[in-house]
């Protein structure tokens, strides 16, 4: 489906157009009216041209992953709905959450046009949900992809992500694991290094390990692990791991992690109280913080 907009003659016309687009198109969408959809823009000699291609149950990423937009779409979006809530509230087992709608337009020139409404207002608020702000996450890093444009650096460094891979492996031991050597060994610096011929970590504390571990491996050299097969993501193909750049994959890989703060929390209550404390030790000495992008989240 397509429609025909008021007059554009510009490039810096268009972009403007664009943010009284993603109000309108808000709108319809809570109102009914418009589907979950991709969004194109393609501009003419008169007005500009908005293309609507409904997602018909299927999550944007799916179609994004790897898709390059023609190059007479000026402006590429998202339209959807979902769940909102705050990650540290998932540690409860109950979060809180309220319907949100979001409509996302980036053009080719970098702009973003963004626009969200989360049904509770007091959630709203309390999510910081505003129209003003820099707008991250996978869709528009997804967008701007397909768009040819860069995407912003990493959120955080992989540090948070061993962390998070560390602490959902122990976990997953329990209480079958109590002892603290066996926890610690646990940890990907000290599995992916035990595999080495070298092994400088012997000798050495595992912070001090695991911090040059992440020193080593940072996001870029993680994407071309998976790139090259000796690392899998779940969800994530080694020709769409190619096509991510470093920020990209991050946020991929991070959004699709159990939170931070909740796996922080689970092993305080789930683990031993003398493992938990020394996890905490452990986290604290390489700078590992309580919580980390992204602080919310809509599904």
């Amino acid at each position: 489906m397509s429609r025909s907009l008021p007059p554009a003659p510009g490039p810096t016309a268009v972009d403007a157009s664009l943010h009284l687009l993603t109000h309108q198109i808000l709108d319809q969408l809570r109102a009914g009216e418009v589907d979950p959809s991709l969004l194109f823009v393609e501009p003419g000699d008169a007005d500009i041209r908005l293309g609507v291609r409904p997602l018909q149950g299927a999550h944007p990423s799916t179609l994004l992953l790897g898709f390059a937009a023609p190059d007479d779409w000026y402006a590429l979006g998202v339209a959807t709905t979902g769940w909102a809530y705050e990650v540290a509230d998932r540690a409860t087992g109950a979060p809180e959450r309220s319907r949100v709608s979001v409509v996302t337009l980036v053009s080719r020139s970098g702009e973003v046009a963004h626009r969200t409404h989360v049904d509770d207002d007091a959630m709203g608020r309390r999510l910081g949900a505003r129209d003003d702000e820099e707008v991250t996450g996978e869709q528009v890093d997804l967008l701007k992809l397909a768009l040819g444009l860069d995407t912003p650096a990493a959120p955080c460094g992989t540090d948070v992500f061993w962390a998070i891979e560390w602490l959902s492996a122990a976990l997953s031991a329990g209480r079958d694991a109590p002892d603290w050597a066996r926890i610690a060994d646990l940890h990907p610096a000290r599995r992916v290094l035990g595999r080495s011929e070298r092994t400088p970590h012997e000798g050495m504390g595992l912070a001090a390990t695991a911090e040059i571990f992440a020193r080593a491996c940072p996001w870029d050299r993680l994407r071309r692990m998976v790139v090259t097969g000796s690392y899998e993501v779940p969800g994530l193909s080694r020709a769409d791991a190619r096509w991510l750049d470093d920020g990209a994959f991050a946020r991929f890989v991070l959004g699709r992690c159990v939170p931070l703060a909740e796996v922080r929390a689970r092993a305080r209550v789930e683990l031993p109280f003398d493992v938990a404390a020394r996890i905490d030790l452990v986290l604290d000495e390489i700078g590992v913080p309580e919580t980390s992008w992204p602080d919310r989240r809509v599904a």
